[in-house]
């Protein structure tokens, strides 16, 4: 346990929003551990692509050692089903299975903190954000919908697919929604220069520079931003979740005392 003494949160609200990164996102896990072990009360959550997925499970009452529990069982074939059509190669109904198998299906409104799930509209090229009526497994499988990888998700008339191209970290709707302290934790951005493994990160480094760009607009509304040092791990290495869980425990606590001055 990373701890550092007995803490008190002061009046403000506390918003946390979880970038994506495939099975980056399990450390996240490690983020939320060191957070509640701390003391430090989480008052809303941001998730995009698979942080959504951490994020919803977290906003719907599983702590962070039941969702590490899952991760720890989690297959590649529990998120893909492969079956490839002029659209993408792999549906998203195991994404949907998945987020109802945890919670149910819920909507996002039923969450007992409020809860953010962005993905991308992909004919008007902007961040959609969910309202409180949207169903939490619709949510994030279209949060999640790497394109070219997933069959793009229809919701409503529109056409969505992976959040993180123009909203991967959501600091901005976290502080539109007043929340007073915002703190990002960011995936992205560590296999510069490194030979990607397989199709999957080809695709995905290809598209990395449109996550930058919108992480540094979106940073703007951070008051703080986490940076797990995951750069040896592999997107799609899903074996490697104990490795990814202490890195987020790591990036935490390395800047748990700033997080709790500002709180």
């Amino acid at each position: 346990m990373i701890s550092i003494g007995l803490f008190k949160q002061k009046n403000k609200t506390f918003g946390i929003a979880l970038g994506g990164g495939a099975a980056w996102a399990v450390a996240h896990i490690g983020v939320l551990e060191v957070l509640e072990e701390n003391g430090i009360k989480i008052d809303g959550i941001a998730g995009t692509s698979a942080g959504s997925i951490v994020a919803s499970l977290y906003a719907f009452g599983l702590r962070p050692h039941e969702i590490k529990d899952l991760a720890l069982r989690l297959k590649l074939s529990d998120v893909f089903h492969w079956k490839i059509s002029k659209m993408g190669l792999s549906q998203t109904d195991r994404i949907v299975s998945l987020i109802v198998d945890a919670i149910g299906e819920k909507k996002i409104g039923d969450a007992g903190i409020p809860l953010f799930i962005t993905a991308t509209d992909l004919m008007r090229a902007e961040a959609f954000v969910f309202d409180k009526d949207a169903f939490v497994h619709e949510a994030v499988a279209a949060s999640c919908a790497i394109p070219g990888v997933f069959v793009p998700f229809e919701f409503n008339g529109r056409v969505l697919v992976d959040g993180s191209l123009v909203a991967d970290v959501n600091c901005k709707v976290l502080k539109e929604n007043r929340f007073d302290v915002v703190v990002g934790v960011e995936l992205s951005n560590y296999r510069k220069g490194k030979k990607p493994n397989n199709m999957f990160e080809i695709l995905l480094e290809s598209l990395q520079g449109m996550v930058e760009r919108s992480n540094r607009e979106l940073f703007k509304y951070a008051d703080l931003v986490v940076r797990p040092q995951i750069f040896e791990i592999g997107r799609f290495e899903i074996d490697k979740v104990p490795q990814l869980l202490q890195k987020g425990r790591e990036a935490m606590a390395s800047r748990i005392i700033d997080i709790k001055k500002l709180l």
